[in-house]
């Protein structure tokens, strides 16, 4: 009789290994499941207001608009080129709120901005690039196209940012004598 409560036993536990291993085995799928290569965390992201891109070996990091007030602003980003380049012109037309493209920009580029090898070039320390129309605004978009000497052009949209915010109150175009370029 002792023989036979050990086997009752020994069956009545089965069912609590077989449910304990399927449950494990379950959670492992499950949780398995969520892995693949095209996950957001894989994904590169910028944790910045402006767009970042590559161009002809110039990199543009943090490109914006920066506006204290409608129809005017500077533009902010840094760029860094491997080999020596230089920023010859900037063009562009904000965009509405609809989308559509605005007035043309008026953007004023004292010059080429010169971008030594290896070094980085940050825009409101190196050149007073502003830009004016009369459908600029803080919180829409800019399409603009920046022309390199050597790496070739760019067009990118950008966002136009409130300048009067904690974080971008205190930043201004550097100085130089500016002539407009488009």
């Amino acid at each position: 009789m002792a023989f036979h409560s050990r086997s009752a036993s020994r069956q009545s536990r089965r069912p609590t290994r077989l449910g304990a291993t399927l449950a494990i085995v379950l959670g492992l799928v499950l949780g398995f499941a969520g892995c693949g290569f095209e996950v957001q965390t894989l994904q590169p992201y910028t944790a910045a207001d402006g767009v970042s891109t590559d161009v002809g070996g110039v990199k543009v990091r943090n490109l914006m608009i920066l506006s204290k007030s409608e129809g005017s602003g500077f533009l902010s980003g840094s760029l860094y080129a491997p080999q020596a380049d230089s920023l010859t012109a900037v063009s562009g037309t904000p965009l509405k709120a609809d989308g559509t493209d605005g007035q043309p920009l008026t953007i004023t580029l004292g010059g080429p901005v010169t971008l030594d090898a290896g070094q980085l070039t940050v825009l409101t320390d190196e050149a007073a690039i502003t830009v004016q129309s009369a459908d600029l605004q803080p919180g829409l978009e800019a399409k603009l196209e920046l022309t390199f000497s050597k790496a070739g052009t760019l067009t990118i949209t950008v966002p136009v940012v409130d300048a009067n915010q904690p974080g971008y109150s205190t930043v201004s175009p550097g100085a130089s004598s500016a002539s407009p370029s488009s």
